[in-house]
C-alpha cells in the first residue's frame, strides 16, 4: 500500500520544483484511495519517510555555528564566514522545496481525513496530530532558516503564494504544534500503527510537541528582542519555561536525564528505544542503499568509530577541532572531556602530532556497521548506527535556564547546575563567573557539542553573541542587516519558477 501511495505522490513532486509554483495538484487521484486505516498508515509512513531526511538533506545552518579550528570544505567555510556572493551563487544550502514536500504530504493526510469511512475517530485524531506536529516542526525550521516563508493553504490549491512574515510563520508553527500538543497521547501510550512494537520517537507525541512549543516560544521571544518586532518577549519566555517544566516534571511523558555522561553517548546518541533522555529522534533507515541518519556530527566521525580507518584520517575531515581547544572548553574534571572525545590526553601527546596534527577525535557516537566490499578482504565501515537525536532533556533544562535568565529568575542557576552536576563540572558560580546568561550559553555549547544547536543558540542570545561567536562577515552585521534577513538563507531559484509574487530576502537581493 505504501508503494501505491508513493506512486500517487511521486508525479506531483515531479510536476513542480517545489510546492510554491502554480502547477495544479490533482486531488481526484486520492478520491478512491483514503478509505481504511491501512491507506492512512501508508500516507503516514510516507510522510515520516520524507520527514526523517528532507529537512536535513543538505544542511548548512548547523555548521555555521559548530565549534571548529579548521574547515577544509570551501562550502562550509563560505557559510561560516558569511561570504555573501559565494552563498547566493552556490548550491550548498537547503532549497526549501524539500520542506514543502514534507508539508504537502502532511496536508494530503489532513485534506483527506473526511474520506476515511472505515477509520475510527480515535485514529483520525491520531493522524491529525501527526500531520500537525510535522507541519509545526517544518514551519519552525522554515522560520529559523529563511525567516519570511510561504504558508500553504492545503494540498490542492492552485494559487500563487507570496511569502508571509517571519512572525506569521512562527505563529503558524505554534498553531500547528499546539494542535498536536492538544490531541496527541504521551509517548508511553502511542498506538502501534501496525508495528510489532513502538519504539520510534520520530513520530509526534505530546512530549515532542511540548518540546517544539518550548523552542518556538523561546525563538519567538528572542526574535522580538533582537529585531524589535511587535510582541511581548517576556510572555514568550514564560510560555517556553512552562512547556520546559512540563517535560522536566514528567507531565507529558516519562523523560529523565541519563545517569551519567557515558550513557549520553551509548544511549541518548544511539537512540532506537535505548534512551530515557531523548524526546525527538529522526530514524536511521537501514533499508536504504546508503543508510545514515542526518545528525550534524556525522561529518566529523573518523577513527576509532570507523575501525577500518586510521588515526591520521582525522586530518581529512571537513570540520576538525584541536585537542588544545577542547581542553580550553572543558575543565580537567569535566567528564564530558573524556567521554565526548576519544582518549583526549594520550591522543594529543606531542608524539601524536605527526599523525593527527593535534586534532581531537569525536567519540559522542560510537557504534558502526561494516559491510563486505569487492575491493577488500575484510568488511569496511558502512555507516554509523545511530538515530539523529534532535532534542533531549538536557537541552530542555538548559533552554529553561536560558529563558529564566532572560526573565531575571534565579531558578536558572538550579537548571544550569543540574547539567553541570551530572558532568562533575564546577557548579555555578565557578571562579570568575559573573554572567549567568553567558554561562548558560557556554554550557549548551559543552553539553550539546556537535548536535547542531549552537548557531541558533547564538542568535537567541542577541547581537553581541553573533559578533563574538560567529566568524567573518557575521562580526560586522548591524541590526538593520539582521532585520533584512542576513542571518537566514537566500531563497533558491526554484521558488521563483512560475511565481511572479515571490521575492528574494532584502539582504540577499543586494548580492544577486
Amino acid at each position: 500500500m505504501r508503494r501505491i501511495l508513493y506512486l500517487l505522490l511521486f508525479p506531483l513532486f515531479l510536476g513542480c520544483d517545489n510546492m510554491l509554483d502554480v502547477e495544479p495538484e490533482n486531488a481526484i487521484t486520492f478520491t478512491n484511495f483514503f478509505k481504511t486505516e491501512e491507506d492512512f498508515n501508508a500516507a503516514l509512513f510516507e510522510m515520516e519517510l520524507f520527514f526523517r531526511y528532507k529537512p536535513f538533506e543538505n544542511e548548512c545552518m548547523a555548521y555555521r555555528g559548530m565549534q571548529a579550528d579548521l574547515i577544509t570544505s570551501s562550502s562550509y567555510k563560505d557559510q561560516r564566514m558569511l561570504n555573501q556572493v559565494a552563498i547566493i551563487n552556490g548550491t550548498f544550502m537547503n532549497d526549501w522545496g524539500n520542506h514543502y514536500d514534507v508539508l504537502y504530504t502532511a496536508n494530503v493526510i489532513l485534506d483527506n481525513l473526511h474520506r476515511g469511512e472505515e477509520v475510527s475517530e480515535e485514529m483520525k485524531i491520531f493522524y491529525t496530530g501527526q500531520a500537525n506536529f510535522v507541519k509545526g516542526f517544518i514551519y519552525f525550521d522554515l522560520a529559523r532558516k529563511w525567516g519570511d516563508a510561504v504558508i500553504t493553504r492545503n494540498s490542492t490549491s492552485m494559487e500563487v503564494y507570496a511569502r508571509s512574515g517571519v512572525m506569521d510563520v512562527i505563529d503558524e508553527a505554534i498553531r500547528c504544534a499546539g494542535e498536536a500538543y492538544r490531541i496527541l497521547p504521551i509517548y508511553e501510550q502511542m498506538p502501534r500503527v501496525g508495528l510489532g512494537s513502538w519504539i520510534s520517537k520520530q513520530y509526534g507525541c505530546k512530549g515532542s510537541a511540548t518540546a517544539l512549543l518550548a523552542h518556538l516560544y523561546a525563538w519567538k521571544g528572542s526574535m522580538i528582542d533582537l529585531c524589535g518586532f511587535v510582541g511581548d518577549a517576556e510572555a514568550c519566555y514564560e510560555e517556553a519555561t512552562k512547556y520546559c517544566s512540563e517535560l522536566i516534571e514528567k507531565k507529558v511523558g516519562f523523560y529523565e536525564l541519563e545517569d551519567n555522561v557515558e550513557d549520553i553517548c551509548t544511549k541518548a546518541m544511539y537512540g532506537m528505544g535505548r534512551s530515557k533522555e531523548t524526546i525527538l529522534e529522526f530514524e536511521l533507515d537501514e533499508t536504504q542503499e546508503y543508510p545514515m541518519a542526518y545528525f550534524p556530527g556525522r561529518i566529523m566521525i573518523s577513527w576509532p568509530v570507523e575501525k577500518t580507518g586510521t588515526p591520521s584520517e582525522i586530518k581529512n575531515k571537513d570540520i576538525v577541532l584541536k585537542a588544545s581547544t577542547v581542553k580550553k572548553i572543558y575543565e580537567t574534571k569535566d567528564l564530558r572531556r573524556e567521554e565526548f572525545f576519544f582518549k583526549l590526553d594520550s591522543m594529543s601527546h606531542d608524539t601524536m602530532l605527526v599523525v593527527n596534527d593535534g586534532y581531537a577525535y569525536p567519540y559522542k557516537w560510537r557504534e558502526s556497521v561494516y559491510q563486505n566490499v569487492s575491493w577488500s578482504e575484510t568488511p569496511q565501515f558502512a555507516y554509523c548506527k545511530a538515530n539523529y537525536c534532535y532534542w533531549r532533556l538536557a537541552d530542555i533544562y538548559l533552554l529553561r535556564a536560558e529563558c529564566y535568565a532572560k526573565l531575571n529568575d534565579d531558578r536558572a542557576v538550579a537548571d544550569l547546575n543540574k547539567i553541570r552536576g551530572r558532568a562533575q563540572a564546577s557548579l555555578y558560580p565557578a571562579v570568575g563567573e559573573t554572567d549567568l546568561q553567558k554561562a548558560i550559553f557556554l554550557e549548551r555549547s559543552k553539553e550539546l557539542i556537535f548536535e547542531g544547536h549552537r548557531y541558533y543558540d547564538i542568535i537567541r542570545n542577541g547581537l553581541d553573541y553573533i559578533r563574538t561567536y560567529l566568524d567573518g562577515n557575521f562580526k560586522t552585521l548591524t541590526i538593520e542587516d539582521i532585520k533584512e534577513g542576513a542571518l537566514y538563507l537566500p531563497v533558491a531559484d526554484g521558488a521563483f519558477t512560475l511565481n511572479n509574487v515571490m521575492r528574494q530576502t532584502i539582504y540577499w537581493s543586494r548580492y544577486e
